[in-house]
Order: C-alpha cells, then sequence, then structure tokens
C-alpha cells in the first residue's frame, strides 16, 4: 500500500509538471531562419535566460511574418514537453506596438510597407509615395510611375507632336 501512494505521489507530481508546462508565455530570443525560434521564458539560477528548445515557425502555407526578436507569443505543450510546441502570436507590447488603432481597418506594417484595407479602399505606402484603389479607381501619390520602363507620369513628355489631329509618340 506505501508503494502504492509513492506512486501516485510520483504520478500527481508528473502531472503537474507537465500541466504547468502545457501554456507559456514569453518573448522571442533568438531568430533562425531555418531552426525557428527560441523563447526566453524566465531565468535561470543565475539569472540568465532560460530559453526554450528551437520551436518551428508559427506560419504555414504561403505566408511568412516572421517573428521579431523581443515579440511576446504563447508556446502550446499539449503534453508539457516543451520540444513539442507550438508558438501562437501573443499580442502587442511596448516594443512591438500595433501600427493601428482604428478596429475596422485591417493594417499590415512592417519593412519600411504599411498596407491598410477600410472603408471599401486598399492602400499601400512605402518610402512616401502611396497607392489607392476604391471605388473612384487607381491612385498614385508621389514618386515616379514607370510602364515598361518609361516614365508615364504625370511629368512624362511626348515626342513628335504636330499640330491638328496627328498622333502623337510614345512617352519619352
Amino acid at each position: 500500500m506505501f508503494a502504492e501512494i509513492i506512486n501516485l505521489k510520483s504520478d500527481l507530481e508528473h502531472l503537474k509538471s507537465a500541466f504547468g508546462n502545457a501554456l507559456r508565455v514569453g518573448a522571442v530570443e533568438v531568430v533562425d531562419p531555418v531552426k525557428g525560434y527560441r523563447l526566453r521564458i524566465g531565468k535561470d539560477r543565475d539569472g540568465q535566460p532560460f530559453l526554450s528548445p528551437w520551436l518551428p515557425h508559427p506560419e504555414s502555407g504561403k505566408t511568412s511574418v516572421p517573428l521579431k526578436t523581443g515579440q511576446i507569443v504563447g508556446l502550446v505543450n499539449p503534453t508539457g514537453d516543451m520540444r513539442q510546441g507550438l508558438i501562437f502570436r501573443g499580442g502587442y507590447s511596448g516594443e512591438h506596438q500595433s501600427p493601428n488603432d482604428d478596429m475596422a481597418a485591417n493594417v499590415f506594417e512592417d519593412a519600411g510597407v504599411r498596407i491598410t484595407v477600410a472603408d471599401g479602399a486598399l492602400v499601400i505606402t512605402a518610402g512616401g509615395v502611396s497607392v489607392t484603389v476604391n471605388a473612384s479607381g487607381l491612385f498614385v501619390n508621389g514618386g515616379r510611375v514607370d510602364h515598361d520602363g518609361r516614365n508615364i507620369g504625370s511629368n512624362h513628355t511626348h515626342g513628335g507632336v504636330f499640330p491638328g489631329g496627328a498622333e502623337t509618340g510614345p512617352p519619352s
């Protein structure tokens, strides 16, 4: 009977550990394009970061939006074993704030590009140039507009212009 109690206590301790490790929250500490991510999920006895094992990218299919160092994520370990864990995006933090305060808009912002979908419009902004597509049409503001290497923007010129009904030459 005493042995059974010891076994039950051991099983209970194992279940407590597995349950405690089933869901963890931490910040991305190490990023590797092949291996994935290591999360900072605590500190060791010496005060150094305690890192998770390598975890796979949380993307699948045709998207790639890599996590950034310091970004808050969650780690789900169904068996309590972090080596079998899956990352899910956590939330915003002081270091990684939301690019958007309009809850009716979908916004993607990274690497100097911002894409906004709101009010029936798509707006892409990069380096001082914006492209807007909405029910009224296509609008380009700033920068130069080229087609097949030729300037077709507001400042393009045409050669071969003659008075009357003649055709002009292509944009130069």
